[in-house]
């Protein structure tokens, strides 16, 4: 230790500060390092919500807690309270949907690359499994006797019919390339994105009774995630507009689109509620990923789940 400080000492040039900058330098030297006690806010993996008929409570998919690998899906008040765990069976969930009389939930279930669609009642029990191929994004239609939902078992993206009384299924035609992640809305039209994983992915409304298809955006951007008002009078959908992904609302009389967040994280899967006084989407805003709740008009922000 005297020879090291010795040659520190002959080496700096202003002595009087000798002895501050020796104290400074020889810990570390020696390789000894302070160590801080540090805070971190536990990261928390909630996502794809999806608000009941009834407006009280919000399904999600959730891992719990980092080290886990598997998310299970969850229902909860639209507070955050009374957090309930429905599934356990080691799949990995998403895609969450609602019955339209709020008995059921339809979902996405993965294991092993492969991915099948399940329904199990808002109690946790009963889960079936409904598929035996590829299968994700269900969405209930308004008499509560069909699902549609997206599958590429053939290679390309497709949208595909699951009839629960007959429990047969039949592909639905768009007329679009890779037709993914529809929508059954309360007019019994079909919403859906096209082409997928393409810089031009834009949302089409297609009518089942006379199969007359209409483009709904028009932003030659990636687009998803998209949810009807009650009214069925606007659209909101996550975008790329402005680098990230941000949520945006399209009133479909107007034609004029505005931005609902603006953070430098992403913020993706918004769900109307159905009173149409909020929307729950999902955020990266963190620690982890988060879910929140926002008026249409952008202001009310707040963090629900915990």
């Amino acid at each position: 230790m005297t020879h090291l400080v010795s040659q520190l000492s002959y080496v700096l040039p202003m002595a009087k500060y000798n002895a501050i900058i020796i104290l400074l330098l020889v810990p570390a030297l020696l390789g000894f390092r302070e160590v801080r006690a540090q805070k971190k806010a536990p990261e928390v993996f909630n996502g794809r919500p999806a608000w009941s008929p009834d407006g009280k409570k919000i399904a999600f998919v959730s891992r719990g807690k980092v080290d886990v690998k598997v998310n299970e899906l969850y229902v909860m008040n639209t507070n955050g309270t009374d957090v309930k765990q429905l599934t356990s069976d080691g799949y990995y969930k998403k895609g969450v949907c609602w019955s339209p009389d709020g008995r059921w939930l339809a979902f996405a279930g993965g294991k092993d690359d492969q991915w099948q669609l399940f329904m199990i009642q808002s109690n946790g029990s009963n889960q079936t499994q409904l598929t035996t191929f590829d299968g994700h994004e269900p969405s209930w239609s308004p008499d509560g006797k069909k699902i549609i939902y997206n599958s590429s078992r053939n290679g390309d993206a497709e949208l595909f019919i699951y009839d629960l009384e007959t429990d047969r299924e039949s592909k639905f035609k768009t007329g679009r390339p890779n037709s993914w992640e529809p929508t059954w809305t309360k007019d019994n039209k079909i919403l859906f994105i096209s082409p997928l994983f393409t810089d031009k992915q834009e949302f089409y409304l297609i009518d089942l009774k006379n199969g007359d298809l209409e483009q709904i955006t028009h932003n030659g951007i990636r687009e998803f995630g998209g949810t009807f008002s009650p009214d069925q009078s606007q659209l909101a959908y996550a975008s790329q507009k402005n680098g990230n992904w941000d949520i945006y609302v399209l009133d479909l009389e107007t034609t004029k689109e505005y931005r609902l967040t603006f953070h430098e994280d992403n913020d993706i899967y918004p769900d109307w509620s159905p009173d149409g006084k909020k929307i729950v989407f999902q955020s990266d805003r963190g620690p982890g990923r988060s879910i929140f709740i926002i008026n249409p008009d952008g202001t009310d922000l707040r963090k629900i789940d915990n």
